[in-house]
């Protein structure tokens, strides 16, 4: 298969023949009907109850037991790039829960009895990402991800995996490739970016917003990081862009 461009969802079967390879594209399996085996690092025997996620380039070996349908999501690599993941060498399995079977419908309903590549493909993707991100963050990312705007102490965040708030700090940089307030920065920034381009609030309720208790660190914080003032971010990234007050 050519490098993908785009989220491809397929109805596909699989043979009785095993079949071994690799691609640089990631894989999101939805079993439909009978029952498939795919071989990582350990095996996985699947039904409609299960899926599975492979990471780009994880070697696996696939074959179907019965008559078999799956639905299958080609995924290019670089929409599967997130440091916050450990490596899923042996692939991420999980339960078909109610989100899950509302997502799969969904799918279905785009693909029909044809490939299907277009934008609400993705826009699904997206939200399966974000499923199986939930799955995998570790406790304290996702807590700062949760609350970033409030005030978060390194030894609260280091309690969350157990361990001591030195080692936690080196932990984090080699997950992240960031420390923890320079990954706390990050999130209240991007959040800020947002609210800046599609609310009209003021920038002291942004920085409130965010985390910041005066509109003068949100100020510091965007002009070390992107050589701006926020209302300057805002000046250059809302034009003739419609913006409608964002309500709460």
């Amino acid at each position: 298969m050519s490098e993908l461009r785009h989220v491809l969802a397929e109805r596909r079967s699989y043979g009785e023949t095993a079949c071994t390879h690799a691609h640089a594209h990631a894989q999101l399996i939805l079993p439909l009907q009978g029952t498939i085996s795919i071989n990582t690092e350990q095996p996985h025997q699947l039904d409609e109850q299960d899926l599975l996620f492979l990471p780009p380039y994880c070697q696996h070996t696939f074959y179907g037991h019965t008559s078999n349908q799956v639905l299958v999501l080609d995924i290019p690599g670089q929409l599967c790039l997130d440091k916050t993941i450990p490596p899923l060498s042996q692939g991420l399995r999980r339960t078909v829960d109610e989100r899950w079977q509302a997502l799969r419908f969904l799918l279905m309903s785009e693909v029909n009895d044809k490939p299907a590549a277009h934008r609400a493909v993705t826009d699904l993707f997206h939200y399966a990402y974000g499923l199986l991100k939930q799955a995998v963050t570790p406790r304290s990312i996702q807590y700062l991800h949760d609350h970033f705007p409030e005030n978060i102490q390194l030894a609260e965040l280091a309690a969350l995996e157990g361990y001591n708030p030195t080692y936690y700090s080196e932990w984090f940089k080699k997950t992240t490739g960031l420390s923890p307030s320079a990954y706390l920065q990050k999130l209240r920034l991007n959040e800020a970016k947002n609210l800046l381009t599609e609310t009209n609030f003021s920038i002291l309720r942004i920085a409130q917003q965010v985390g910041y208790e005066h509109h003068a660190s949100l100020t510091r914080l965007f002009r070390e990081q992107e050589n701006l003032t926020p209302v300057e971010y805002r000046q250059q990234n809302r034009k003739s862009v419609k913006i409608w007050p964002k309500l709460g």
